[in-house]
This record gives C-alpha cells, structure tokens and sequence, in this order.
C-alpha cells in the first residue's frame, strides 16, 4: 500500500515540474533566447537596400559644324600672304593651304604707269564709265607700278585683237606690251564652316580685284 502512495506522489511531483518547465519558471531554452537576441537586433526600419547607383544621363555630344572648301585664284605670294594675315584675325576658324603656280603671259595690253595715285583713280573712273571692267591697278614696286593691267594673253594675236576692240570702245592710252618674265601666282585652299566661309572670304577678297572664288574640285 505504501509503495502505490509514493509512486502517486512521484507521479504528481514530476507532473507539477514539467507543468512549471513549460510555463517557463524555470527560463525558457537557448533556442528561445537565441531569437528574443536577433529580435532585439533586427531593426526592419532602419535596414537600406544597397544597390548599383543608377547611371547619370550624359548630354549629347555636340556635332562638329559642316566644312565646305574654296579655292582661291589670281593673288600674288605677296598677296596671298597678306590675305591669310589678315584672316588670322578677323577669321581664324579658317584653314589655310597655299600652293604656288607659275604663269607666264606672253603679252599685256595695258595703260602704261601714271605719275600718281590719283592719276590712277581718274582713269579708273574713265575705264567704268566706258564699261570696260577686270582691269587691275599694278600696286607692286617695278618698272609697271601704276600700270592698268586690262588683259593678258600668251598669243600675239589674241593680243592684239582685245586692243583694237578697246580701241573701237574709245579707249586710245591702251599698249601691247610683251612680257618675258615669269609671273609668280598662288593658289589658297580654305577649309571653314559651311554656313559662313563664303561671306568671310568674300569680305577678305574686297581689296584684292583679281582674285577669284570657286568651289573646290575634291574636298579635303
């Protein structure tokens, strides 16, 4: 009989023990402490995504201006050298090529040198008023400085022709003179903007009358 009482007893024991095990009197196991800790660590609000920083858009890359190209015919090295001084300042978007040529016109039909400048200028006047135009005045140092040059010509006859017809026009100071000397010409190859090389070359070519423009054969 006291044998089956204290095995109640034992019984009842154990059972108020696992009762308070787990109701958690006696502190609950590692694995439940393990998460209250990373609980107490986990703060979801204060987490960031880290990620690749998104690209930054680049602006356009701006399109360099269209070039077009002239040539430009008829100037001596002096003055092909004082165009392209000229256009180091007032347009140095411009590039320049020089290439020197030889001419060699066999004859002149010219108005011999005049004593002065305005000597000059009243002929001139003379020549527009009987419509005669692409003369050049001889501004260079010479023995024809101050000269009209109104032709040139390799052929005597061809020479002679255009001075008769001066002639017939009432022009009665004009000469053939024969020239042995070969003449010293320059070709400018320029390169510029498309939408403004045409009007800067042709304020620089004002002061040089026996210049001429054209479209290059090839572009550079």
């Amino acid at each position: 009989m006291m044998n089956l009482r204290t095995l109640f007893i034992a019984l009842v024991l154990l059972n108020l023990l696992f009762f308070a095990w787990a109701q958690g009197y006696f502190g609950r196991s590692e694995e439940g402490r393990e998460g209250q800790r990373l609980e107490r660590q986990l703060s979801p609000e204060k987490l960031k995504v880290v990620g690749a920083k998104p690209a930054e858009a680049k602006a356009p890359e701006a399109k360099p201006p269209v070039q077009a190209c002239r040539l430009i015919d008829g100037l001596s090295p002096d003055e092909g050298r004082r165009l392209m001084g000229a256009a180091q300042e007032s347009a140095p978007s411009l590039k320049f090529e020089s290439r020197a040529s030889e001419e060699q016109p066999s004859y002149w039909v010219l108005i011999p040198p005049l004593p002065d400048r305005a000597a000059a200028e009243r002929k001139m006047a003379e020549l527009r008023r009987l419509g005669i135009s692409g003369y050049q005045l001889v501004e260079e140092e010479g023995a024809f400085k101050l000269g009209i040059v109104l032709g040139a010509f390799k052929d005597e006859g061809a020479a002679n022709e255009f001075l008769q017809g001066l002639g017939r026009r009432g022009l009665r100071s004009a000469r053939l003179q024969a020239r042995e000397k070969t003449v010293l010409k320059v070709q400018l190859t320029v390169l510029g903007p498309a939408d403004s090389l045409e009007e800067k070359l042709r304020l620089l070519l004002q002061a040089y009358s026996a210049a001429t423009l054209t479209p290059c054969r090839e572009q550079p």
